[in-house]
């Protein structure tokens, strides 16, 4: 994809935006300062520190440098419906100033229902929110008037193509209008900022990946041992029964069949983790994702059961290249999971569209397509976010529960060139990603090792 519209390519001459003054020159020794302190930020946001570490000393260097009260970062987090909600994550404060981080009217704000509605087109287009608060429209005074903003810049921060969030810097004593050079250099920021969590998040799937190959070398492993040992064991359950002449079953006979039950078992746990180990495409065919879905759906409701509703939305995507039978049994195992969390039932909702850019996964010459899987259950605790892909790990062990089935559908879509990740924290439920690239020429099949 190419730059949000509004948001010009880089080494495009900036252009004043709406609110700013472009008549009117900035002080030298402002206009210095600023280009001084974007400049050193943008040095820290390049480096290898994480965005928690360098979000302090760049908002005090921005903030100081522009002669503001306060500079923040909100995240955007948008919603299955298409909703976005804000809710802010850092701030600087000059001395004296009222600190907002902790106000609860800022976390999880619906941008529309607040009466932000304007701002939500603004900055999805690219573009600052900029100018004096009188005058600006009626429904969004009560919220800057209550922090005490005489006139604010807004930024958008996008990550790629995707809007991550807003940086903003308020003035809340009289200042100079904000210049049109002042808010081009700022923006500089913002990109800096947007670059510095696209790294982040390439680097963490990385990182991921790296863990996942080797916990599926190493069950790989296991599994192969493990079958050793369950075929001996198989023969001597079979000596044990006999040739099962016995007109009258022995305590030999019903000790096998319990031996015999437990052996079915540990091989198909053992054919769960070479599945883990060894993936690959399967029968990969070039198909409608959405069409698959429509067809799966009678599946997934009686899997889900009478008390959870499987709902399905469509809008036209590019076709992908998957085997169905792999991609029924991600949606099964993800379907499952919604129905464990939901005791009281519920409703999980699956949506096929194109990728706009939700996923932090590259576009890719034919573009992508993205399945969304939500449920209204509790959600996934904050603390189990970075777990819950790792083969074994699982909150159902009392339930019998083997911690493989996110892990096995994850190495699935993996195979398949896509990506499977947890959506945005916060709000109600949980929300799972699916990405797949667009069919393109059909990759040869990678060979499974024997055993």
């Amino acid at each position: 994809m190419g730059h949000p519209a509004g948001m010009p390519a880089a080494g495009a001459p900036p252009s004043p935006p709406p609110g700013a003054d472009p008549a009117k020159a900035l002080p030298r020794d402002r206009r210095e300062a600023v280009v001084a302190a974007v400049a050193t930020a943008v040095g820290l946001m390049a480096g290898t520190l994480p965005t928690r570490e360098f979000a302090g000393p760049v908002l005090r260097l921005l903030g100081e440098a522009s002669g503001v009260s306060r500079v923040y970062l909100f995240d955007f987090q948008r919603k299955a419906d298409g909703r976005y909600l804000v809710t802010q994550r850092y701030e600087w404060t000059a001395p004296g100033i009222s600190p907002q981080i902790d106000n609860p009217d800022l976390q999880g704000l619906d941008m529309v229902v607040a009466g932000f509605g304007r701002w939500q087109e603004v900055l999805l287009r690219g573009e600052p929110v900029v100018g004096e608060i009188a005058e600006f429209p009626v429904s969004e005074r009560p919220i800057l008037e209550a922090q005490q903003i005489l006139s604010l810049l807004v930024q958008p921060v996008f990550a790629g193509t995707r809007i991550h969030g807003m940086i903003g810097f308020d003035a809340c004593a009289p200042r100079e209008p904000w210049n049109g050079f002042e808010v081009s250099v700022l923006r500089i920021a913002a990109q800096a900022w947007g670059a510095a969590v696209l790294r982040e998040e390439h680097d963490a799937q990385l990182r991921h990946m790296q863990r996942m190959e080797a916990m599926g070398r190493m069950a790989g492993g296991v599994a192969h041992d493990f079958n050793n040992v369950l075929s001996v064991v198989g023969g001597a359950v079979e000596a044990l029964q006999g040739n099962g002449a016995a007109p009258v079953p022995t305590a030999n006979d019903r000790y096998g069949r319990i031996l015999r039950h437990a052996l079915d078992q540990g091989r198909g746990l053992t054919r769960r983790l070479l599945d883990f180990s060894r993936p690959d495409s399967g029968q990969a065919r070039e198909l409608d994702l959405g069409e698959m879905v429509t067809r799966a759906l009678p599946l997934l409701r009686q899997a889900a059961g009478s008390q959870v509703r499987v709902e399905l939305g469509r809008t036209p995507a590019p076709r992908v290249r998957i085997d169905p039978v792999q991609c029924e049994q991600v949606l099964l195992n993800l379907v499952i999971n919604a129905r464990d969390a939901m005791p009281k039932g519920g409703r999980v909702r699956l949506e096929v569209g194109p990728d706009s850019g939700a996923t932090a996964a590259p576009a890719g010459a034919g573009g992508r397509t993205l399945l969304r899987v939500t449920d209204n259950g509790p959600g996934i605790p904050p603390a189990l976010r970075d777990q819950i892909f790792e083969p074994f790990f699982t909150t159902k062990a009392a339930r019998g529960g083997t911690g493989l089935g996110l892990s096995t559908a994850y190495a699935i879509i993996t195979a398949h060139g896509g990506t499977l990740r947890l959506g945005p924290a916060g709000g109600t439920g949980a929300e799972f990603l699916i990405s797949l690239p667009a069919a393109g020429p059909a990759r040869p099949r990678r060979a499974r090792a024997a055993g």
